[in-house]
């Protein structure tokens, strides 16, 4: 069966589409940033079971080109990053959505909403609610699973409870946090996700999931802790307001602050749940909070870390859980007329004798601070001067990836090795330009812990701007001065 997942770069499509693809179906995914998409689903790229298709659900004319000759399609978008008007932008979406669908006959539409208690101000859940609707505007039969936080590696309100409890001794907290919810495990909700397709008796339904147990936000935030070993205070005081938690999560977590704004909405809420029609439909084991929590982290230690970027990937956290899930980058480019082959000849020999190419005084700073702190900034030298190899050192970081395959693009991943406040990774690549020569970009990922690791990226993001700035001209100017004299 051809099968669309529409937001397959998400935290639920990146979990669904392989396991879609393991029952059998190929599958179109779809999400505005192909990048992603192809660091996320490279093992089913490499096999041809998953089809990238880049699309913007605003632009009717793309929503049609990826709606034809499909099946089923996963509808598990959301707009809360985009801003303050997420709500119409996700209706929007959801009209056109439904509309294309339409016209191209599919024959079901599977949207994830959430649960939503009557009479709640939280814009976050009525638009869930109103998407759903806006969906079932239409002749496709649509089936809306209506879910609770989910517990699970990459979900943003997990991710909020662990950034907190690894990185705070105690915390305040609004008394809103003594609200319930059924969280449900990720593994049932994937389940759930996957039984209802191509089931007639689910169409046009709106199932409640839930998991098995009714709890408050405190109670997670108390169990994350216990089951993670971590003594962590929570303190819920009834002057302590949503909106200042608000303004407090970016100081330990780095978690998406639209979505958290979002979410944080319905924290006022208990949201209810009637999950018996579903688990009577179709039945399974429903793991605990303890379990889900223990199985998050679990399939987290031991999922492949291919060394592609993308948010989560352990291979860019070093297998450190402190360091958060979601990471940033900052990404510094210069174009040269060269082809890539002499400037890769320069790069190369990057560290060691050569040093970093520009105000190399400034990584000795840096290298003598780590030094003083016990860590490797002082290990000076490269184990091979003039090119790169995998696993060798370069000064203090490692070499990870190097792609030289092509002659007109080539790449090398570096691994931070000094002690800071987070995990860190520099990634050089050179792209060929439409017009002839080479654009060389530098790309600094980082996954920070806590407080100090959000001050440390935040404050010198723009002197790293600078410096990573000279470095790729003075790479430029040496690869042109080789290239005059050979």
């Amino acid at each position: 069966m051809k099968i669309l997942v529409v937001g397959a770069s998400g935290y639920i499509g990146r979990h669904l589409v392989p396991a879609l693809v393991e029952q059998g179906h190929q599958v179109r995914a779809c999400a505005r940033r192909r990048p992603e998409m192809e660091a996320v689903f490279e093992p089913q790229l490499k096999d041809g079971s998953v089809e990238l298709c880049p699309m913007d659900l605003l632009h009717p004319i793309e929503v049609t080109q990826v709606c034809e000759q499909i099946d089923i399609a996963y509808y598990l978008v959301h707009s809360m990053q985009a801003g303050a008007d997420f709500a119409e932008r996700d209706l929007r979406a959801a009209r056109i959505f439904g509309r294309e669908a339409e016209k191209a006959g599919l024959k079901q539409i599977i949207y994830l909403g959430a649960l939503t208690p009557e009479n709640t101000q939280s814009t976050h859940l009525k638009s869930r609610a109103e998407t759903g609707e806006a969906l079932r505007g239409f002749t496709t039969p649509v089936t809306e699973l209506r879910a609770p936080i989910i517990v699970g590696a990459g979900s943003v309100p997990f991710e909020a409870i662990r950034d907190m409890v690894n990185h705070l001794p105690a915390m305040v907290l609004p008394s809103a946090v003594k609200n319930t919810s059924a969280p449900i495990a990720l593994d049932n909700l994937l389940h759930y996700l996957l039984e209802v397709q191509q089931r007639p008796e689910c169409y046009q339904q709106i199932y409640d999931v839930a998991g098995p147990e009714r709890m408050s936000y405190l109670e997670q935030i108390k169990r994350f802790a216990w089951a993670t070993d971590k003594r962590f205070k929570a303190l819920p005081l009834p002057f302590i307001t949503i909106g200042m938690v608000r303004l407090g999560m970016p100081l330990f977590s780095s978690a998406p602050k639209g979505v958290i704004k979002a979410l944080l909405g319905g924290l006022k809420d208990n949201i209810p749940a009637n999950d018996a029609p579903i688990r009577e439909l179709i039945p399974q084991t429903l793991l605990t909070y303890d379990q889900a929590v223990e199985k998050a982290l679990e399939d987290e230690r031991d999922a492949p870390a291919p060394l592609n970027w993308f948010q989560g990937n352990m291979a860019f956290r070093e297998g450190w859980p402190n360091a958060a899930f979601y990471g940033d980058s900052l990404i510094v480019s210069h174009e040269s007329a060269l082809p890539a082959a002499p400037i890769w000849q320069v790069l190369s020999k990057i560290g060691g004798k050569q040093r970093f190419f520009f105000m190399s005084w400034v990584w000795a700073i840096r290298e003598w601070i780590d030094f003083c702190v016990g860590g490797p900034g002082r290990e000076l030298g490269r184990d091979t001067e003039d090119r790169f190899i995998v696993g060798e050192r370069m000064d203090s970081w490692e070499i990870l990836r190097v792609d030289e395959s092509r002659e007109d693009e080539k790449s090398v991943l570096l691994g931070f090795r000094m002690k800071g406040p987070g995990s860190g990774n520099l990634e050089f690549r050179l792209e060929p330009l439409p017009g002839g020569g080479t654009r060389i970009k530098m790309i600094a990922y980082w996954h920070p812990a806590g407080f100090w690791g959000q001050l440390y990226w935040y404050a010198m993001m723009r002197p790293h701007t600078f410096l990573f700035w000279g470095m790729l001209r003075r790479i430029s100017t040496l690869a042109v001065k080789a290239h005059l004299r050979g």
